[in-house]
């Protein structure tokens, strides 16, 4: 299969896929293009694809992620558009351009591919993502050894702002929900609790807020909201298990762009700064005893990037309960799960002291994702879907 990999924004798994996708014995052109600005409608970045389609005749446009321009282009000279995306929930407002029967959009959360297929949206479809064993297989962990790391960000919201231009009644109803989710895993009660009418009322209070401030306003969406107040919520879980376990074991987080109010509550933990994806980050897994994940709250079902990377490094895998991780793993066995901060403290000091079990389902782990969830598997899965 001849396939033209179309660069739009630069991703932690591009180059993989293109060498994976060669290893597969396809025929791979990369183009570089630019992220646009406008998610849906870019004229120029059309104009540069659908002039590559017209140079060479390929059997599908790939990317990571998925993006409108893209679709449209390929519907129109009618060739297969596949994306993979390791974004959730993905940053599209509109559903527009997605039902073309050119598509071929594969998404790592089964409940957002669920949203997408309620809304009568056929063309998107699910497949976790995957983990380069081999690759990471080369990397040493430099003589480095922790007991407890945590690598990502601590995440900023835009939750505070907006509680701002609500009316006390509306703060603490809001609040509520955030108290109540931090406290549950593996639902996204928050979808439930945003109705409508809520999001009417909400709109009406930010629209006399920013009148009064003689600022725009700009209407707030579901999405938007949802995604405000899961990422509060993964703010404040990943701080407090910070503060919790930096009290009790040698903890470490890999992070950027850490606030400096925030640092003071740091203050138990060694902070490195960021890792780099492709060094930092497997050692970081590799030199870790107990690689921590709180999951980022809004991907409501999938398992993310970094737990699959994180058991491919041939590490420990303590995350926050998800659903996809207890149907694709066996808990206890290949990844250990926890529902609560209690929890996730009590599970650490155990197999911190039991590094012969410790040691045991970090291989088992292992053996999974590099049996299960490898590249050539999952990229082989999907292109066998694609005809037109």
């Amino acid at each position: 299969m001849r396939i033209l990999f179309a660069n739009i924004f630069v991703s932690f798994t591009g180059d993989t896929i293109i060498r994976k996708l060669k290893s597969l014995g396809h025929d791979v052109v990369e183009q570089t293009y630019y992220t646009p600005e406008d998610l849906y409608h870019d004229e120029k970045i059309e104009n540069m694809i659908q002039k590559d389609l017209k140079a060479r005749v390929y059997d599908c446009v790939f990317t990571v992620n998925i993006w409108p321009p893209v679709a449209r282009v390929c519907h129109k000279a009618g060739i297969p558009y596949v994306a993979w995306s390791y974004d959730s929930p993905q940053n599209l407002a509109e559903d527009t351009d997605l039902s073309y029967d050119t598509n071929f959009l594969y998404i790592f959360d089964s409940a957002e591919v669920k949203a997408y297929n309620s809304r009568g949206i056929d063309r998107v479809f699910h497949m976790p993502l995957a983990t380069d064993c081999d690759t990471w297989d080369a990397v040493s962990t430099g003589g480095e050894s922790y007991d407890i790391s945590l690598l990502g960000t601590l995440y900023e919201s835009t939750l505070p702002s907006l509680l701002n231009g609500m009316d006390d009644y509306h703060q603490g109803y809001i609040r509520a929900i955030v108290a109540a989710q931090q406290k549950i895993y593996g639902y996204f009660l928050v979808d439930d609790l945003l109705t409508d009418e809520l999001m009417e009322k909400l709109n009406g209070q930010f629209e006399k807020t920013a009148k009064a401030m003689g600022v725009k306003y700009e209407k707030v969406s579901t999405r938007q909201m949802a995604y405000s107040i899961g990422s509060y919520l993964t703010y404040l879980d990943r701080l407090t298990l910070l503060r919790i376990f930096g009290g009790r074991f040698d903890t470490h987080l890999f992070s950027s762009k850490i606030k400096e109010e925030t640092k003071p509550l740091l203050k138990d933990i060694t902070i490195h700064g960021w890792a780099d994806y492709h060094t930092g980050m497997p050692r970081a897994f590799k030199a870790s005893r107990i690689n921590l994940n709180p999951s980022l709250r809004i991907i409501r079902s999938g398992i993310s990037l970094r737990c699959l990377d994180i058991m491919g490094c041939g590490g420990f895998l303590l995350s926050s309960y998800q659903p996809e991780l207890a149907e694709y793993f066996v808990p206890d066995e290949e990844v250990v799960l926890y529902d609560s901060y209690e929890d996730a403290v009590d599970k650490a000091a155990f197999y911190l002291e039991h590094e012969d079990i410790r040691a045991q389902i970090a291989a088992n782990g292992y053996n999974k994702v590099r049996n299960e969830f490898s590249y050539e598997k999952q990229l082989g899965r999907i292109l066998e879907s694609v005809s037109f």
